[in-house]
């Protein structure tokens, strides 16, 4: 049986009983994944995991992509993603991977090597953000369509550095438009979709102007009532779901290692109220 335990009223719980090793049955998955729904993410504490078994728990729950469109991987587990503080700290706000057209549905997450002191990561609800809004800032933000672009990883991409994704070699890197509203396609929920690590802009809305509702909405999205603060231990496995969150790792442990396994899965492409 499990044991659920929500970690705040907005988001965030901890499942217990569940052993993600070994296979699990469809009313073990159906149970997980409509408490995963609710709460956004999820962790089950004290697990053991190779990569082999981390895919194949992902699996259960949607369609295992390759790790990342631009990002090193794993050779030998292209589907996993090594994120290694010595090179890898994701210490700003974002959803991952926005900046494609289909970005994934879902993230998985397993903690190899954490810090003694520090190394939270945190999660935000971006539909209790939305539900917040006052009624004339939602109509507006139905209406509104963002742009997703990392300059960084065209720049890799141009050299030759892209990774297969979806199958196809990525060749080239462009801005992608997305709803700043975004329709959650299972429980139907409207989301605010924008985050500071990947949206450059508002289409019709140039430079100060999008940029100044951006920040606006940054700040209610992360809000102290809509976050889940996460302290690891090793063998935590975080499962999230990308299409209704934001994340920050926090950097604030020095010189120390820290060590996670991603794993992802496909996403549809998001559309809005429009």
């Amino acid at each position: 049986m499990l044991e659920i335990r929500p970690l705040t009223t907005a988001i965030g719980a901890e499942i217990r009983g569940v052993d993600c090793s070994s296979p699990l049955d469809d009313g073990t998955v159906a149970e997980i994944r409509k408490i995963w729904l609710d709460r956004l993410v999820v962790f089950f504490p004290d697990q053991d995991l190779d990569a082999d078994q981390q895919i194949a728990f992902a699996s259960r729950f949607g369609e295992v992509t390759e790790g990342h469109p631009v990002e090193p991987l794993i050779a030998e587990h292209p589907e996993l993603q090594p994120i290694d503080s010595v090179k890898d700290r994701t210490n700003f706000w974002h959803s991952d991977v926005t900046f494609m057209s289909h970005p994934p549905m879902a993230s998985m997450l397993y903690s190899v090597v954490v810090p003694d002191v520090g190394g939270d990561t945190m999660w935000v609800n971006t539909g209790a953000a939305y539900d917040t809004l006052g009624a004339p800032l939602q109509r507006f933000c139905d209406d509104m369509t963002a742009f997703h672009f990392s300059e960084y990883y065209s720049h890799i991409v141009a050299e030759g550095g892209g990774n297969t994704w979806h199958g196809k070699k990525l060749e080239r890197l462009l801005p992608v438009e997305h709803p700043v509203v975004r329709i959650h396609p299972e429980t139907g929920a409207r989301h605010l979709f924008v985050n500071p690590g990947f949206t450059v802009g508002l289409r019709d809305l140039p430079g100060p102007q999008g940029n100044s509702i951006l920040r606006m909405l940054y700040d209610h999205m992360t809000a102290p009532e809509f976050l889940v603060r996460y302290r690891w231990s090793p063998g935590t496995l975080a499962f999230w779901d990308n299409r209704s969150t934001m994340h920050y790792g926090i950097y604030d442990y020095g010189d120390a290692r820290r060590i996670m396994h991603r794993v992802i899965l496909k996403g549809d492409r998001p559309y809005g109220p429009g």
